[in-house]
């Protein structure tokens, strides 16, 4: 069972990965009108239903990445709450962003809409070390904050590697312990 990452037993993040160079680095290719799509490869070993379910559970979403709430099924409302802004449970709270589920294909395909990040799409392919998730974003931002998103799914996928092993962020302490994890990531995006 996972620890209400909002109030975890241990209320620091320090046993937690802060290298975020253990995955390559993904890539933002210019669509048209604006667009950009940021995409990132990951590998997992765990089987692709576990993996799905860190994306649809909300017990586990928690762990790493948002409060989600929703159904998936094909043209349900999905809905994200982003949980590492500095003063999320100091008395500021974060509005939920409304999405909808494009495409929910249990285990293999998870596409989303999202007020706030456009179509996220995720693709769970078997592999002989586990599962191969590429993560898809496209948004509609100007090139300099289409980095800065990339850099932010970068830090997330990597807190789903730390999900995996059953550790939760401590949200309430995330820009303290990750934000300067996010800028070493986003300045290696702004180099490339």
């Amino acid at each position: 069972m996972a620890t209400d990452s909002t109030n975890p037993t241990d209320s620091t993040n320090a046993s937690l990965n802060k290298d975020m160079t253990r995955f390559p680095l993904g890539a933002a290719t210019a669509l048209e009108d604006e667009r950009t799509q940021l995409t990132l490869v990951r590998h997992y070993q765990v089987a692709p239903e576990v993996l799905w379910s860190m994306f649809t559970d909300p017990e586990k979403t928690i762990m790493w990445w948002a409060k989600v709430r929703g159904s998936i099924k094909t043209g349900s409302s999905f809905d994200l709450k982003w949980l590492n802004v500095k003063d999320e449970g100091h008395g500021i709270e974060t509005d939920w962003w409304y999405g909808r589920v494009i495409e929910a294909d249990e285990p293999r395909v998870l596409e989303i809409s999202n007020s706030m990040h456009g179509r996220i799409r995720l693709e769970l392919t078997d592999t002989e070390q586990g599962t191969q998730l590429v993560f898809s974003n496209a948004v509609e931002v100007p090139a300099e904050i289409a980095l800065m998103s990339l850099a932010g799914w970068h830090v997330h996928l990597d807190h789903l590697q730390e999900a995996l092993d059953g550790k939760s962020i401590y949200w309430q302490h995330w820009w303290d312990d990750f934000y300067p994890c996010w800028e070493r990531v986003h300045a290696l995006y702004t180099a490339v």
